[in-house]
């Protein structure tokens, strides 16, 4: 084997390994964005919830 020959397969591994990683980043970083989303949502939410306004069926009065 000549020098080439191991550059050329240290060049393949290379890119094997970089298009291998690419699809788990992106899939953990939906993860990651999707939860952080989710997070501050329902921090959001309950933020704003406040007591149930009725309408006098509820407490008995009409």
């Amino acid at each position: 084997m000549t020098i080439n020959d191991v550059s050329l397969i240290g060049k393949k591994v290379l890119v094997g390994i970089i298009v291998t990683l690419i699809p788990f980043i992106i899939i953990f970083g939906g993860l990651w964005l999707g939860r952080k989303l989710l997070e501050q949502r329902s921090k959001t939410k309950q933020a704003l919830i406040i007591q149930p306004q009725t309408n006098g069926y509820e407490t008995g009065r009409s």
